[in-house]
C-alpha cells in the first residue's frame, strides 16, 4: 500500500474516531465461543514447529514490537448458492474452497482492525501471512445465508506497549459478511464517497487495510459486526545473536566483496519532490558521510564502495518504479546475488515483492542460493505478513527445513515512512557492512532510534539459530 500512510494513521485517524465506544458497535461476546482460554487442536506441524522453537530460545528480535501468538475461534456469513444447505456446506469440496476464500477475505480486514480502530491506534499490530484456519460447523443464519465457525491460530506482531509484563486480552471487530461490507459503507444510495474508511483510497480493493467502522459519518452497526476476544501470548525474544558476519565478510560467493543491492521504490513518479527519489537522494548523501565513497552518481544509478581492512563493500543503488518489468528483473538479481538485499518503497499490499510476480515480471525464476548467507531487509509497509514466510520457504532445504539458517529478514510490522527512510536504511547499512559487528539487538535499536517517532515495529526474522558472537 502507499508506504508513506501508514505511519501517519495513528495520527490521521485519532481526529477521525466518533465517540462509539466499542460496546456500542460490537455483537455480543456471547455469540463467539470463548477463545481466551481455549486449546485449539490441529496446530500445522510447520506452526508446531515455529512454536515450540520460539518457546526454547526465541526467533525473532524487535525493540519496541513483540511477536505472539493468538488464537480463536469466529464466524462468518456466507451467501449459500441456490439448491445448497447450510448442514451440507462443508461436505461439499467445492464449495469449502470457496467458503475458505470468503474466510479470509474476512480475515484480511484485521490490517485495518489493528491500525485504525479504537485501542489500537497507539498500540498497532499485524497478523503474519502464514496462519492456519480450520472450518468447524456450519448452520443456517436465515435469509439465504451459513454462518461458518472457525478457528484461527497465528503468529503476530504488535507494539510491545500493549503488552506490559505479559499476556494481552484484546477485543477487536471484523464484518459477518466481508462481500457486502464495503457496499454498507455509503449513506445514501447517491453517495458517492464511503465513510468507513479512508478518504483517498476509498476503494473497495483497498477497503480491507483502511477500513474503520468507527469514523463519524460510518453507517456500520453492530448488526453488521462480529467481535472477537482473544488473549496474545508472547513469544520469547532473541538476545546476544549476530549476524553471520564470517561469512559476510568471507567468500560469501562474491569474493573479497560485500555486495550490497538497495532498491528504492518511487512514491508516483521519477521527478524533483517524489519521496522516492528523496529517499533515494538522502540516503547517497548519507552513505557518503558515514564513509562510503561514490563512484556512479546519476539520477536512477549510484554506486558507493567502503574499504572496511581487507573486506571491500560495494553498493549498487537503483531508483525504479517498482510496478515495472526492470524492478523485477533487479529484484531478482539482487536476490539471487547479493549479500544484503534492501528494498525501500511501497509494497503494493504485497504485490511488489512477492515472488510469483517477480518470477513472471522479470521471466526469470525467483530460485535463492541454498547455500549462501543472506540479509534481506523490506522497508515498506506491513512486510512482515507480505514478505517474511515467502522469503524463507525459498531457502529451505532437507538439512534447513524453516530457510534460517543461512537467510535473516529484517520486517516492519505496520508502514515504514518516507521520511525517515534514508535513515532507516543507512543504520542497517551501516551497522551490516562496514566492520562494525554489533548484534543483531544492537542494529534493531539502532533502527528504531532512526525512526524517531515514526515506527514501523521493525524486527528481525530467522537469527534464534545465529551465533552467539562476532
Amino acid at each position: 500500500m502507499k508506504k508513506f500512510i501508514l505511519p501517519l494513521l495513528p495520527l490521521l485517524f485519532t481526529q477521525a474516531v466518533s465517540a462509539a465506544e466499542f460496546k456500542d458497535l460490537a455483537v455480543k461476546a456471547s455469540e463467539v465461543r470463548e477463545a481466551a482460554a481455549a486449546a485449539i487442536p490441529g496446530v500445522t506441524p510447520e506452526l508446531s514447529e515455529i512454536l515450540a522453537d520460539s518457546n526454547k530460545d526465541g526467533r525473532w528480535y524487535g525493540a519496541d514490537s513483540r511477536k505472539a501468538r493468538m488464537r480463536f475461534e469466529t464466524y462468518v456469513l456466507y451467501a449459500l448458492p441456490a439448491g445448497q444447505s447450510a448442514a451440507g456446506l462443508l461436505a461439499s469440496p467445492a464449495q469449502k474452497k470457496k467458503v475458505r476464500e470468503i474466510v479470509d477475505l474476512q480475515l484480511q480486514h484485521m490490517y485495518g482492525a489493528f491500525t485504525t480502530h479504537p485501542g489500537f491506534v497507539d498500540n498497532p499490530g499485524i497478523p503474519s501471512g502464514d496462519y492456519k484456519v480450520e472450518l468447524l460447523s456450519s448452520e443456517s443464519a436465515g435469509s439465504g445465508y451459513a454462518k461458518v465457525l472457525y478457528s484461527y491460530d497465528d503468529l503476530v506482531v504488535f507494539s510491545s506497549k500493549l503488552f506490559g509484563n505479559g499476556s494481552a486480552t484484546i477485543d477487536f471487530v471484523l464484518p459477518k459478511d466481508p462481500v457486502t461490507v464495503y457496499s454498507k459503507g455509503f449513506p445514501t444510495p447517491q453517495s458517492r464517497v464511503n465513510r468507513c474508511t479512508d478518504a483517498h483510497y476509498n476503494t473497495e480493493g483497498d477497503f480491507w487495510y483502511f477500513w474503520n467502522p468507527y469514523q463519524e459519518g460510518c453507517p456500520l452497526t453492530g448488526a453488521d459486526l462480529v467481535a472477537v476476544r482473544t488473549t496474545l501470548v508472547p513469544v520469547p525474544m532473541t538476545a546476544g545473536t549476530y549476524p553471520e558476519y564470517a561469512k559476510l565478510y568471507g567468500d560469501n560467493g562474491n569474493g573479497d566483496v560485500l555486495q550490497v543491492s538497495y532498491l528504492v521504490g518511487i512514491d508516483e513518479n521519477f521527478q524533483n519532490g517524489d519521496l522516492g527519489r528523496t529517499t533515494f537522494n538522502n540516503a547517497f548523501a548519507l552513505l557518503q558521510a558515514a564513509g562510503f565513497r561514490a563512484t556512479v552518481n546519476e539520477a536512477r544509478r549510484k554506486q558507493l564502495v567502503f574499504n572496511a581492512g581487507s573486506k571491500k563493500t560495494h553498493v549498487q543503488m537503483l531508483l525504479l518504479d517498482p510496478d515495472s518489468a526492470e524492478f523485477a528483473v533487479e529484484a531478482v538479481r539482487g536476490m539471487k546475488t547479493a549479500d544484503i538485499f534492501l528494498y525501500d518503497g511501497h509494497s503494493g499490499l504485497g504485490g511488489y515483492l512477492d515472488p510469483a510476480r517477480l518470477t513472471e515480471d522479470s521471466g526469470r525464476p525467483l530460485a535463492l542460493p541454498l547455500k549462501k548467507y543472506q540479509v534481506f531487509i523490506f522497508q515498506g509497509c506491513s512486510t512482515y505478513a507480505y514478505y517474511n514466510t515467502a522469503y524463507f520457504n525459498l531457502k529451505r532445504t532437507s538439512a534447513d527445513p524453516k530457510g534460517t539458517k543461512n537467510l535473516d529478514i529484517v520486517t516492519t510490522g505496520i508502514g515504514a515512512a518516507f521520511e525517515v527512510g534514508a535513515k532507516v536504511d543507512v543504520s542497517l547499512l551501516t551497522s551490516l557492512a562496514t566492520g562494525r559487528r554489533p548484534s543483531w539487538q544492537t542494529v534493531m535499536n539502532n533502527v528504531r532510534k532512526a525512526e524517531g517517532a515514526d515506527s514501523a515495529l521493525s524486527h528481525v526474522n530467522g537469527d534464534e539459530d545465529n551465533p552467539r558472537n562476532p
